[in-house]
């Protein structure tokens, strides 16, 4: 399934950045890309499709990569429980990506993963980097969702024409500024520079994972890291459960990528939290233009507001951000 990379490692010279080495092992049995977006354009452009079906709950740079290997795409909706429309069937030749939103929705793909082929089904868990590899033809990944990487996407796939890219991305290194600044200034310092980094790697040819970024990969804690995902989303959901629409299962096993609220009471806006220096994303303003007014989808971005959970924080953060809810 994969083509090692040759490692000619040089002796002496000066020293490097000191970075610990956690877990070597951490792409092991996957093929490492430069993106989530490469990662999926390697995937539909070794199969014989004539369709696939994308949620319109999803970014455009899903949809863009199906498009730039050409291939005609539908939207499906999804219920309000994130699975897939219950009317959905797929044809032959047909290929269906299903997603794991917000790392939280395991159960939800499963249900909707068993009504199709496995050969005919990509799991997305670009939101989800703690899942499992699922029973499908693939499961993408995108770790810097979760860790602080220039770039970088995770493919696991039995498929044997799927191959690791033999030439890696050496451009890496050219999307480190916004890191760096975040280490030593405010977020907002560096946010043009950010916007820049995302920009450029939605123009990456698909091509391996840099060194770079598979060495700064090896760094990480993911034990840790999982435990306080885990503590901090619990927390939240122990405190705004009753105020979310949203009907979450949030346990110790779950490290989720943010808390989403969906609120059934007035809360502060996202302009509110601004003004506190509390950013939250919106996923994603691009699908307004795919759903109707009041569904699912619309309410999702229009009213949602997704909730910083992650390694950096503790509860003290998490109380502050409850706070500045300003929940009536």
């Amino acid at each position: 399934m994969m083509v090692g990379f040759s490692n000619d490692q040089a002796i002496g010279g000066y020293q490097a950045l000191e970075l610990p080495s956690i877990d070597e092992n951490v792409a092991s049995g996957m093929i490492r890309a430069n993106s989530a977006r490469s990662a999926i354009k390697l995937v539909l452009s070794c199969l014989d499709v004539r369709k696939v079906w994308l949620p319109a709950y999803t970014c455009d740079a899903v949809v863009e990569a199906a498009r730039d290997v050409g291939l005609p795409i539908e939207f499906y909706q999804l219920d309000s429980s994130f699975e897939v429309e219950p009317s959905l069937q797929l044809k032959g030749d047909e290929l269906i990506l299903i997603v794991d939103y917000f790392g939280l929705c395991n159960e939800a793909v499963k249900r909707s993963r068993s009504r199709f082929a496995h050969s005919q089904t990509i799991v997305d868990c670009s939101q989800s980097f703690f899942s499992e590899p699922t029973e499908a033809l693939a499961t993408i990944y995108s770790p810097r969702k979760f860790f602080g990487l220039p770039d970088g996407g995770l493919l696991y796939s039995t498929y044997l024409r799927i191959k690791q890219p033999e030439q890696r991305d050496e451009s890496s290194e050219s999307r480190m500024g916004h890191l760096i600044s975040r280490l030593t200034n405010s977020p907002e310092a560096a946010y043009q520079q950010y916007l820049e980094a995302e920009q450029a790697i939605s123009k990456l040819p698909v091509q391996g994972m840099s060194r770079l970024t598979e060495r700064l990969l090896q760094s990480v804690d993911y034990q840790r890291v999982r435990t306080i995902r885990a503590r901090n989303a619990q927390y939240l959901h122990e405190r705004l459960g009753q105020y979310n629409q949203l009907n979450l299962n949030i346990d110790e096993t779950v490290a989720p990528l943010c808390y989403p609220l969906l609120p059934s009471v007035k809360v502060a806006s996202k302009a509110d939290l601004i003004k506190e220096r509390v950013f939250l994303p919106t996923y994603w303003p691009e699908v307004l233009g795919r759903v109707e007014e009041g569904s699912f989808e619309w309410n999702l971005v229009t009213n949602g507001l997704f909730l910083p959970c992650d390694q950096r924080y503790n509860e003290n953060d998490m109380d502050r951000l409850i706070s500045l809810l300003a929940i009536k």
